[in-house]
């Protein structure tokens, strides 16, 4: 993976920020993000042309890519719905990610949330989201862009927390799963949890 890819992502979530309500304009932010996706598309398929780079990327469908052909064809037009055009880029660099074509999935606006500050915590960002794990009084807990999810154990229990001491402190393994899901373990600290593809749910295991 080259630094584009953290790039995109982070632009992505910037737009997502910016349409949350921070009161920046998106379009600079989508154009940039158009061009990191043309940056990528050529780089992958050793194509100069973005639009026919993006034609040309066996990882994304026929209508993903002449969408994202479009996009590349004229930088210079409105965009009416950059949530939409975002969607599209977060799909693009997603299905680069994970070397097959990924689903589409809610590309929302982040918005401002009241948490409570957790005695301890590891974040780690994928595809332009930030993953983390808290720990509030020796119980652990997922969240996803500021935003607490559905946890299960590998039994498939559901759980609101599982007992963990601290969050980890070593650098996590990160694997793509053929599903799309993403696995992260913190090898060192014996904690594995693995994010659904839609990043809505997770499974841990400590």
């Amino acid at each position: 993976m080259t630094g584009r890819f953290t790039q995109l992502g982070r632009q992505l979530r910037k737009l997502r920020h910016i349409s949350g309500g921070s009161g920046a304009d998106p379009a600079t932010t989508v154009r940039r993000a158009i061009q990191l996706a043309s940056d990528l598309a050529c780089e992958q398929t050793q194509v100069d042309d973005p639009p026919a780079a993006f034609r040309a990327v066996t990882t994304i469908d026929t209508a993903l890519a002449e969408r994202l052909a479009g996009y590349a064809s004229d930088v210079t037009a409105t965009i009416e719905d950059p949530l939409a055009v975002g969607a599209d880029l977060d799909r693009f660099l997603r299905s680069l990610e994970l070397g097959a074509p990924a689903a589409a999935i809610p590309f929302e606006a982040i918005t401002p949330r009241e948490r409570a500050k957790a005695d301890s915590t590891s974040a780690i960002t994928i595809s332009g989201r930030v993953i983390e794990l808290e720990v509030t009084r020796g119980h652990a807990a997922i969240a996803i862009d500021d935003r607490p999810i559905a946890m299960s154990l590998p039994s498939g229990d559901a759980v609101a927390s599982v007992p963990l001491a601290t969050a980890p402190t070593s650098k996590p393994e990160i694997q793509r799963e053929p599903s799309g899901a993403t696995r992260v373990a913190w090898t060192l600290e014996n904690v594995v949890i693995e994010i659904a593809a839609d990043f809505a749910s997770a499974r841990i295991q400590t």
